[in-house]
């Protein structure tokens, strides 16, 4: 069986786009250290508005450019694929046409289905007259994956756990849209949603924020306890309430240290290599 999830896409722009949202969600400050991870996260959204910005002036400019592309690839110039292992671009194949492309990523759909890489798909590249050309992950970028996956414990210092977050509408956003105009136009619904989660998420967060300041000092006394919890993709496990700042974050960091998975860094033409181990 398969370990890795694998997404074969044509290439519709010019380019292989360079700004992506995944450069600000993958390094999304988890909520686990109070008003440091808060203060971390102001600062994230700067990165976002500049990711945001960058993302829609690349895909702007990508559009007015693609009739261009569209003459050149019917002249010849032929269209490329690209495969990527959970948003890791891991190798590009060129075709000559359109017709071509699609026949072949249906065909590489079904076999990375089945298998980890590209081994044994030699007779589908033939097939299309089709050239390949791996791309080596980095292990740097494969730990934010990872990271991006793995549960992790959490201190709670807010009064409750809030029911709306930025993660949220993060999360709300399409990440399986290709680079051509009906994807633009489906995006639409969804950034509407990511407006109103969003907007949602900073009033909770202000209502709890005024009450922060007397919920911390009951902590501080030991009149509260502090919640310590399991944080999963999906989902978060009851906490465990402890008492004292020092205990608290050393039960925090113990949890997250006993699930932090480790993931081979995935490769189409070889066996995967392993991951460097995240500290």
């Amino acid at each position: 069986m398969p370990t890795t999830s694998w997404t074969v896409r044509i290439r519709w722009a010019p380019w292989s786009r360079v700004v992506r949202l995944r450069m600000a969600g993958d390094r999304w400050p988890r909520l686990s250290e109070g008003p440091f991870s808060v203060a971390l996260r102001l600062a994230w959204f700067l990165l976002l508005t500049a990711v945001l910005l960058g993302c829609w002036l690349e895909l702007l400019v990508g559009l007015v450019l693609m009739p261009l592309a569209l003459l050149a690839r019917a002249a010849g110039r032929g269209w490329t694929l690209e495969i990527s292992a959970r948003r890791c671009r891991a190798g590009v194949i060129r075709v000559g046409s359109l017709a071509a492309a699609r026949r072949l990523r249906r065909a590489l759909r079904e076999h990375l289905g089945r298998s980890s890489g590209l081994d044994g798909a030699e007779a589908l590249l033939a097939a299309e007259h089709a050239e390949f050309a791996p791309i080596e992950i980095s292990p740097q970028r494969w730990r934010l994956v990872e990271r991006r996956l793995s549960p992790y414990g959490r201190r709670r210092w807010l009064l409750w756990r809030r029911k709306l977050s930025f993660q949220d509408a993060m999360d709300s956003l399409p990440s399986g849209l290709g680079d051509d105009p009906i994807s633009a136009i489906i995006a639409i619904p969804f950034l509407l949603l990511f407006v109103v989660l969003f907007c949602g998420a900073a009033l909770e967060l202000a209502a709890q924020l005024v009450l922060f300041p007397f919920v911390l000092l009951l902590r501080t006394c030991h009149a509260l306890r502090w919640p310590v919890e399991l944080v999963r993709p999906n989902e978060v496990e009851p906490p465990e309430l402890i008492r004292g700042m020092v205990a608290s974050v050393r039960a925090r960091r113990e949890l997250t240290a006993a699930h932090a998975l480790r993931l081979p860094v995935p490769s189409l033409t070889s066996a995967p290599r392993e991951a460097v181990a995240v500290s």
